[in-house]
């Protein structure tokens, strides 16, 4: 059963690496369905050699700025029909709030990722749209946990 395993997995992997053949920057934009903060707007990349995307969002309001980085490791990434893709994983998100009163407070937690993308210019560029639930361990005063947390982002990268 342990070599079934370690089969399956080696198997896994292997289909998944294809979905990262190269590397991708660009821009997303996107809110906090489960806060009370604006949107915001943020780097996103793939590095060749790092499995995971990234997203390095800033958000600014009248009373407040953040900023905050998102990690996503896509278990997969299969097409619905020609270039349309969907793609679903797990990652790892934080963020720090800062109000005009001082220090507001930083969050981290683990999350869930669904999204859609699109292909063009023979694979060069993506347009995608993502949704992602994202409970958080909230540091403020205390230790506090928001469990209503859905970033929601759309965004495109070119690819080289």
């Amino acid at each position: 059963m342990k070599k079934f395993f370690a089969v399956l997995s080696v198997l896994f992997v292997m289909g998944t690496t294809s979905v990262f053949a190269s590397t991708g920057i660009g821009a997303q934009f996107g809110s906090n369905l489960g806060s009370s903060i604006g949107g915001n707007a943020a780097l996103t990349f793939k590095l060749n050699t790092v499995p995971c995307v990234f997203a390095a969002d800033l958000g600014f309001g009248s009373s407040y700025f953040a900023a905050g980085l998102t990690a996503d490791w896509w278990a997969a990434n299969p097409k619905i029909e020609g270039s349309w893709r969907y793609y679903y994983g797990l990652g790892v998100g934080g963020s720090v709030y800062i109000a005009d009163g001082g220090f507001g407070h930083f969050s981290v937690g683990p999350r869930a990722v669904l999204g859609t993308n699109i292909f063009v210019l023979k694979g060069a560029l993506e347009f995608y749209l993502q949704g992602a639930y994202q409970p958080l361990v909230v540091i403020s005063d205390g230790l506090n946990f928001s469990w209503f947390n859905f970033p929601v982002a759309a965004g495109f990268r070119f690819w080289f």
